[in-house]
């Protein structure tokens, strides 16, 4: 495979940004249930594939421009910098994580992060049904109570969503072992990673800047928006999976798949180079 050059990575952020942009401000839908805080789109899809594909730092500037031009060029409402920080997080992190991850070879064999991250998300969920019976809309104009039903319908859907999310994820990796994307990349760190970004950066920062500048109760916000991301997460994953395993046709090394910190090494070989010239 061929090495990327810097003229492929502003090419492809730029197609990602316009891409990012479309799918956020037409193909996205706002203001779900009546929440203003809670938007669902695929517009993460492509800025963490960005991450994964083009590295951290283009991933970043994807996520940044995505919200920033998409704000400036199509605003939705008045534009506020402290929204851009989670999108930046979501372009940020994927690669990141993913490092991390494979440093630490915990998920080799088993998704042992994503199932740690499944029952953590399981066991909050149980907690707030347990601790709260009323969720409040339009900075608590609305109230909707949580009648009993509703609860164990939630707490029941979310485990057991959660179940046939961890299943299917062994059964992709099984099923789809001898192609050619499994010689590259760990599927489990790919979905451990999305789901990182999501509930450890991306929603806990989101929702505390949406708390402060809509007036919202922060734990409702984080709640409803992680019911919403937990079920959006597997679509992302599914799509980056794809989108990974297309990028492979085109025999160009992805960001991923160069070594890691070779960048230092680069650096090394070249400090050294000019050392051995001027001697």
């Amino acid at each position: 495979m061929r090495k990327m050059n810097t003229l492929y990575k502003i090419s492809f952020s730029a197609l990602f940004i316009a891409l990012g942009i479309i799918l956020s401000r037409f193909l996205s839908i706002s203001y779900l249930f009546g929440l203003p805080f809670l938007k669902v789109g695929f517009t993460n899809s492509i800025v963490m594939f960005a991450s994964f594909y083009l590295g951290p730092v283009y991933g970043f500037i994807v996520g940044t421009a995505v919200d920033v031009f998409g704000a400036l060029l199509y605003p939705t409402g008045p534009f506020n910098p402290l929204y851009t920080i989670a999108a930046s997080l979501t372009g940020l992190m994927p690669f990141l994580v993913y490092r991390f991850i494979s440093f630490t070879k915990l998920e080799n064999k088993f998704p042992f992060v994503l199932t740690f991250i499944l029952v953590a998300l399981n066991v909050f969920v149980i907690a707030f049904m347990a601790n709260n019976d009323v969720i409040y809309s339009e900075s608590g104009k609305t109230a909707y109570e949580l009648y009993p039903w509703i609860k164990w319908s939630l707490v029941s859907t979310f485990l057991v969503l959660s179940i046939a999310f961890l299943f299917g994820t062994l059964y992709i990796k099984k099923k789809f072992k001898d192609r050619k994307f499994n010689k590259y990349y760990n599927s489990y760190i790919i979905a451990s990673s999305v789901y990182v970004t999501y509930f450890v950066f991306k929603i806990p920062v989101g929702s505390l800047v949406q708390s402060i500048l809509l007036d919202y109760d922060y734990m409702i916000i984080m709640t409803v928006r992680m019911l919403a991301g937990f079920l959006t997460s597997f679509v992302h994953i599914i799509i980056i999976l794809i989108a990974l395993d297309v990028s492979l046709r085109f025999s160009v090394q992805g960001a991923l798949l160069d070594e890691p910190f070779s960048f230092i090494k680069r650096f090394k070989n070249k400090a050294v180079s000019n050392v051995n010239e001027n001697n």
